[in-house]
């Protein structure tokens, strides 16, 4: 969102021998007010999964809410499952993002699901389990690079089976 303003203001001067003078000065300009991205997790892809550790790539859609265009260059997020942080994850990549658009980003992370306690019995049981992702996005604006907050909460995630199509 970008808001005009304009700022009237009259400056007095006391000038010797002349006496007091009005200046009368404006400034017209914008400010923006940008919307932050929104994230969702369109899927996740495991690398290697084991209790120890699993390494994966989150699948991250940002979409811009803005009528500008957006250069997402740094990605830094906290991934929770139910109430249990399951990892850190941060990206460098450079992305695009058109106004009104949506981009993808692959986020690496690696995690221990034997400290997910229930949510894990929950996505292996099919019955779903909620998340979140919390953090920051740094991004170019016409108007300068901005840090934004960004964070989803809700969303299912579930593991799939062997004959299931992939995508989650």
């Amino acid at each position: 969102m970008i808001i005009p303003y304009r700022i009237k203001v009259d400056l007095i001067v006391d000038v010797p021998v002349l006496g007091r003078l009005t200046l009368p000065l404006e400034k017209r300009g914008e400010i923006p007010i940008p919307k932050k991205p929104d994230v969702d997790i369109e899927k996740i892809k495991f690398q290697k999964f084991s209790l120890e550790e699993t390494v994966a790539i989150l699948h991250v859609r940002l979409e811009n809410l803005n009528d500008f265009d957006l250069g997402v260059n740094d990605l830094d997020c906290e991934v929770w499952l139910s109430d249990v942080s399951i990892g850190k994850a941060e990206i460098s990549d450079s992305v695009k993002l058109d106004k009104n658009g949506s981009g993808l980003i692959n986020v690496p992370i690696t995690f221990r699901p034997k400290d997910f306690g229930s949510a894990l019995w929950d996505m292996i049981r099919v019955q779903g389990t909620g998340y979140t992702i919390k953090g920051n996005v740094d991004v170019d604006t016409p108007f300068g690079g901005m840090k934004l907050p960004i964070i989803k909460e809700g969303g299912e995630t579930r593991l799939k089976k062997e004959d299931d199509d992939d995508e989650e």
